[in-house]
């Protein structure tokens, strides 16, 4: 160093200017983050759905019918069903597994998929595990509507839904919900329980949950983000017509 010349140190004033320069940029860039991790968890979940959808096809395969989706069968809604589980290398459950449980004045049926099957976006689900399985019906649920409506129309045979499904690539089959069936009727609840899964009053509930939309996945097995709009149309959930 030379002589008589000393190191000069920032002033005050260069700090705070540094400072909130570093400072405005983590206000731009934040946002930015948190939109690219949304968009993250709706693409894994968007995935999710169509893994779902080749194990519905797989049981199909098997049975000739597709998945059951309401309670007609109470041992066997459709994440609980053998070729399902086994489609997505999870263990048969055994019939006592099967059975829902009494929780306080509810029936629910114990959570028993790994994380990486619940979108990352449900809270309720990722906060409710239970020796470290999930509940996959907190997570996503499936369209009983055409249920109601082939009952209502004479179809025979409720569980052969590919000989009866009208326009598949344009029906819904599956979305994000806190219910592991959702319907037309209970398609708003979101916007007044949001994430908070309370039983009764959030039965058939879909769930908003990326950015005030929701992943569904059609018939024929592709999937989209549809807004509430989108969602508020009868001729969505009704594969019949």
């Amino acid at each position: 160093m030379v002589a008589g010349k000393q190191m000069r140190g920032f002033t005050l004033v260069e700090l705070l200017v540094v400072i909130s320069i570093i400072a405005l940029l983590m206000a731009i860039l934040l946002p930015a983050l948190g939109k690219a991790r949304g968009q993250a968890q709706a693409l894994f979940c968007m995935a999710n759905m169509r893994t779902f959808s080749l194990a519905h096809k797989q049981h199909l395969a098997e049975t000739g019918k597709y998945l059951p989706h309401t309670g007609y069968n109470p041992y066997t809604p459709w994440y609980n069903s053998d070729s399902f589980r086994r489609s997505i290398g999870l263990p048969v459950l055994t019939r006592e597994q099967k059975e829902r449980r009494p929780i306080g004045s509810l029936q629910e049926w114990q959570p028993n998929v790994k994380r990486k099957f619940i979108c990352p976006a449900a809270s309720y689900a990722l906060d409710h595990p239970e020796e470290g399985l999930y509940p996959i019906d907190r997570s996503y649920g499936v369209n009983v509507d055409g249920d109601y409506w082939a009952r209502k129309r004479g179809v025979s045979d409720l569980y052969d839904k590919e000989g009866w499904v009208k326009h598949p690539s344009e029906k819904l089959l599956m979305a994000d919900a806190l219910d592991w069936w959702i319907g037309y009727a209970f398609r708003e609840k979101y916007v007044e329980f949001g994430e908070n899964w309370t039983g009764y009053d959030t039965y058939g509930m879909t769930a908003y949950r990326h950015y005030g939309r929701t992943n569904i996945l059609y018939w024929d097995g592709h999937s989209e983000k549809l807004s509430f709009e989108d969602v508020n149309n009868p001729n969505l959930w009704d594969p019949l017509k």
